[in-house]
């Protein structure tokens, strides 16, 4: 075969703002936190098979936030992913911005962790923008965007591995399709599952000691222990 088709890997300009993040090395302050997300989502980005630009942290002006919007277009960007910003906070520019340069769709969806994820288009590239909680942003990124990046490569079955699990233990939810952090062992050959802890959507730790993303479906508010679940395994 002298000539085959292929699909170009995709480039992702990975944005994080506010005011509040300082970069890893930095003694921590009063009111700021760390800048866990870009590692993490520029891993995760990489993981899946796409080239990351990392545009660094916006601050939280107009200005600030168009400079690095811009600069992903200009460097032919083939989707713009940003953490925070696109909730209702006062200083929370991005939403404002891709709209006076673009168009949202929505940004707003119904699951936990990770209800304020936006979609929408900025100069012709699509922009996907992910919660500011480091778990929210996880869960966010391998919901939706994954499977986006694969498909952007060609794959057509893209996505985490879902497997059934047994439940170990009674878990409450709220309704809303829910992607709780677990830990699978294996008896008797039954994959079963327990949570690592709790589930609160700043907490790295539980994260970490994860193996599964626990599927709640919507509109569930109890799962009884012994009862199956699909789960995606990471």
């Amino acid at each position: 075969m002298a000539n085959v088709t292929v699909h170009k890997k995709p480039r992702v300009a990975l944005l994080s703002s506010g005011d509040e993040l300082l970069p890893v090395e930095a003694p921590l302050e009063p009111g700021k936190i760390r800048d866990s997300n870009s590692y993490t989502i520029a891993a995760l980005i990489e993981n899946a098979g796409a080239d990351v630009l990392r545009l660094g942290v916006a601050r939280d002006t107009r200005e600030a936030v168009t400079s690095s919007l811009d600069r992903a277009a200009d460097e032919g960007a083939d989707l713009i992913l940003s953490t925070v910003g696109v909730s209702v906070g006062a200083f929370d520019f991005i939403k404002e911005v891709v709209e006076s340069n673009g168009k949202m769709d929505f940004w707003r969806v119904n699951m936990r962790p990770g209800k304020p994820l936006a979609f929408g288009e900025y100069r012709n590239v699509n922009f996907i923008g992910l919660p500011g909680n480091p778990v929210s942003a996880f869960v966010g990124f391998e919901v939706f965007v994954r499977p986006s990046l694969e498909r952007m490569s060609g794959k057509m079955d893209g996505g985490r591995q879902t497997v059934r699990v047994r439940c170990a233990e009674e878990i409450e939810s709220d309704g809303r399709e829910s992607y709780l952090r677990a830990k699978i062992r294996v008896e008797e050959g039954v994959r079963i599952v327990t949570l690592t802890g709790h589930q609160g959507s700043g907490n790295l730790l539980s994260l970490v000691q994860a193996d599964a993303l626990l599927i709640i479906p919507a509109g569930v508010k109890c799962v009884p222990a012994g009862q199956e679940v699909d789960a995606f395994l990471l």
